[in-house]
């Protein structure tokens, strides 16, 4: 159930990025098992539109990942999926100081189709037996 945000610059081509979100699914998906539901949303910004240390259309750029996903895992598989994700993030753009950043959300602050996730049993013992 991890969703992740990651924001660079404009001009990946297309087969990259497919490169890019496969490699970075499978290292979420590694870390974070269940539920098969793993989200990436890949925000391009244009230099005019992107800020370092006060300085507009800055060079080069450093991106960002910024991941939403469930308590539970433990820190060494964090660890792993934090170096996968560099590698696929410096394979497809080659940029350096790659920064993220894991928000993580017990089940009582989680949604799914209007219903909250610690309400659901199954899911809550599921997701406990996923991470152990």
């Amino acid at each position: 159930m991890p969703i992740g945000y990651l924001d660079v610059p404009t001009g990946l081509d297309l087969d990259r990025k497919r490169t890019l979100v496969k490699a970075m699914y499978d290292a979420m998906h590694e870390a974070y098992p269940f539920p098969d539901d793993t989200r990436i949303f890949l925000r391009e910004w244009p230099g005019e539109n992107l800020s370092q240390n006060g300085e507009l259309d800055p060079e080069p750029v450093r991106p960002v990942f910024t991941i939403h996903a469930p308590q539970g895992v433990n820190t060494d598989a964090k660890r792993t999926m934090m170096r996968k994700l560099n590698t696929a993030v410096e394979d497809a753009y080659g940029l350096p100081e790659f920064q993220a950043f894991i928000l993580e959300h017990p089940l009582h602050l989680v949604a799914n189709e209007g219903n909250v996730l610690a309400d659901d049993p199954k899911r809550v013992e599921d997701q406990r037996q996923a991470y152990s």
